[in-house]
């Protein structure tokens, strides 16, 4: 969202990443995944799988929530939930 680009540059937030941390970040976890006798994906992530993904994760989230806010724990939180006045899930665009 170009909003929240402008945002975050006016924070002086950098939002790119160069290519050597990628690539260090991509190896890294290739590796990771092989010591663990894990599958590292070869092909790109689809539309599909990217948001069988976002699902998978929007669930494990609410639980960590639910088991946060029932044990009385604080959880930091972004200024999303200061604008809207209620948590925001975010939307991936792919393209």
């Amino acid at each position: 969202n170009e909003l929240e680009r402008q945002f975050l540059e006016m924070l002086q937030f950098n939002i790119n990443v160069p290519s050597s941390v990628y690539a260090k970040y991509y190896f890294d976890l290739r590796t990771l995944a092989e010591a663990n006798e894990l599958t590292f994906p070869s092909e790109p992530l689809s539309k599909e799988k990217a948001q069988k993904l976002e699902a998978m994760s929007r669930v494990y989230e609410d639980k960590v929530t639910t088991e946060v806010l029932r044990n009385g724990i604080k959880k930091w939180s972004s200024l999303d939930n200061v604008c809207t006045g209620g948590p925001r899930r975010s939307i991936a665009i792919l393209s």
